[in-house]
């Protein structure tokens, strides 16, 4: 329930260099992630699937998260096993952490909640403008989204939905905020690329996070 200047502030309040995650630092973060052979469920890059976490939803899963996972879990807490749960193994897709080349994993960066990065939007085509999708998901290789965002942000080389890397919900309103990663019950939407600009900076809810970096 913490909105976009909230987490800007929270994030400075932990000392110098600290700050709200960018959309260049996420994007990179992605991208880096995607590139890793154990992020994919073949041990292949660019087949099968990327983890999108904590994620699930009846149509593309058989059962639907209505809470974000337990804090109360254990290291173990890899999968999101069943509707609200939790367990040691399960559903590659529905994995909770990606694996860094240091031998350290990065939790929740798909699925879970969406998380606040430092953006804002201004509707329109070209550079620096963003695609109003009229709050409808769109795929990254949306028409709309090859003159700035895909290229800027999005996966590279292109991903898609099937490969559980999230989707582009777009700038419905000038100003609007940024969010990543998708949140609990977003099903395919959610993935390391999932993006959306849906809500104004002061709107809060439950399914809104933050990541700060340094």
């Amino acid at each position: 329930m913490i909105d976009h200047s909230q987490a800007i502030a929270e994030c400075a309040s932990l000392g110098s260099g600290y700050h709200l995650i960018t959309n260049t630092e996420w994007a990179s973060l992605a991208r880096y992630i995607a590139s890793r052979a154990s992020n994919w469920s073949t041990g292949t890059v660019g087949s099968g699937v990327l983890s999108r976490g904590y994620s699930a939803v009846n149509t593309a899963d058989g059962f639907q998260n209505t809470v974000p996972a337990s804090t109360t879990g254990t290291s173990n807490d890899l999968y999101n096993t069943g509707a609200n749960t939790v367990g040691s193994s399960g559903n590659f897709a529905l994995k909770r952490i990606h694996n860094l080349a240091n031998g350290q994993t990065i939790w929740d960066f798909a699925g879970n909640v969406w998380e606040r990065n430092n953006a804002t939007c201004t509707k329109g085509s070209g550079e620096g403008y963003w695609y109003d999708s009229g709050g409808s998901w769109r795929e990254w290789n949306n028409s709309n989204l090859l003159d700035y965002e895909l290229g800027a942000y999005g996966s590279s080389p292109l991903y898609l939905s099937t490969h559980s890397a999230g989707m582009y919900l777009g700038c419905t309103t000038n100003g609007n905020s940024l969010l990543r990663g998708g949140s609990w019950a977003n099903g395919l939407g959610s993935g390391p690329f999932a993006l959306t600009f849906i809500n104004a900076p002061s709107h809060n809810q439950t399914n809104f996070g933050f990541r700060c970096t340094r």
